[in-house]
């Protein structure tokens, strides 16, 4: 997990430099270690399992804002396993988690998301030589579907940037050069981004999604021609790919072995589902409103999307510690 996330329930930044030394972590791994032990329920046909040493707790080998958690169980014959997560209810609102199940021989036997909502899943262990059921396939493809469209409808700076993008109006035919480019891009390093072929910080890509917003509320107002805006969406589609690739790196996608593709393919499938909905209920209600306020739906929009984007790159570059962080108490 994310050490920030960690750090909401065991306090790890103890220099509030926005880093976890080796150091904040050896002094913290005993309370880490009491958090993994509860961290999940595995049960075996209806038999609970029991881990067979001490959790081991680390940074993530190739991102060290990262802290993994290693557990080993008891594992007897099983016909359904059941995992199910405990941590998932301290987390925050949202949070996903990434249940990868495969056999010895690396044969992924099952694949599934918690959330907060639904923190257990039952994943029949079907034998080695057989082909996963297409049910299992499908509920997959739809989770990461879902995942997507949830990503980009509550993704605030995202929306943002498309809706600044759209807002000068146009024609059709421009709208849709501009969604276009913004997908090409951003699908682009998505798919970079996840497979690890590029890596960018989450601590530099967020404040550029946040100035990109600030970039484009200023264009509108000071530009008078956007023939050629396809352009400028395609260069900052880039970056936003890279904010989209984070939500699939933190659930451990591509790690130990575990698929990429259908994650990834499905993943972005409801990220442009959800972008085109979205583009389709904006583009009327500009079309409509704008010619009611000629002269002042420009300014004002984009004046509006100035100050949300500071707000945002402000938020990133200075995060706040929330009360929540200030006062986290580990439960024993």
């Amino acid at each position: 997990m994310a050490w920030q996330e960690v750090d909401a329930l065991v306090p790890l930044d103890a220099n509030h430099d926005r880093s976890v030394s080796e150091a904040e972590l050896t002094a913290a791994k005993s309370k880490l270690s009491r958090l993994a032990e509860g961290a999940l329920d595995i049960v075996s046909d209806g038999r609970m399992l029991s881990l067979k040493k001490p959790p081991e707790i680390s940074h993530d080998s190739e991102d060290t804002t990262g802290i993994r958690f290693h557990l080993v169980y008891e594992f007897p014959p099983t016909r359904v396993l059941t995992v199910t997560s405990e941590i998932i209810s301290e987390l925050q609102q949202g949070h996903s988690q990434l249940v990868s199940i495969r056999s010895s021989n690396g044969v992924e036997l099952g694949t599934a998301i918690l959330e907060r909502d639904k923190p257990s899943v039952d994943v029949p262990l079907f034998a080695i030589h057989e082909k996963p059921p297409v049910a299992t396939k499908m509920n997959t493809i739809r989770q990461f579907i879902a995942l997507g469209l949830e990503h980009i409808v509550t993704g605030w700076d995202h929306l943002a940037f498309l809706f600044g993008l759209l807002v000068i109006g146009g024609k059709l035919r421009d709208a849709v050069k501009i969604i276009t480019s913004f997908t090409i891009a951003h699908s682009l390093t998505l798919a970079l981004a996840t497979l690890n072929i590029i890596r960018i910080p989450s601590s530099v890509v967020e404040p550029i999604i946040a100035a990109s917003i600030i970039y484009v509320g200023f264009e509108n107002i000071v530009r008078r021609s956007f023939e050629k805006r396809w352009m400028l969406t395609f260069a900052f589609g880039l970056i936003h790919g890279c904010g989209f690739a984070s939500v699939l790196r933190e659930m451990g996608i591509g790690e130990n072995g575990s698929s990429v593709v259908t994650p990834l393919v499905c993943f972005n499938v409801g990220v442009e589902l959800g972008q085109l909905a979205i583009s389709a209920i904006m583009l009327p209600l500009i079309w409509k409103l704008k010619p009611a306020f000629p002269k002042r739906w420009i300014p004002a929009t984009s004046v509006a999307l100035i100050v949300l984007g500071s707000y945002f790159f402000v938020e990133r570059v200075w995060p706040r510690q929330t009360e929540a962080n200030q006062h986290a108490i580990y439960r024993n």
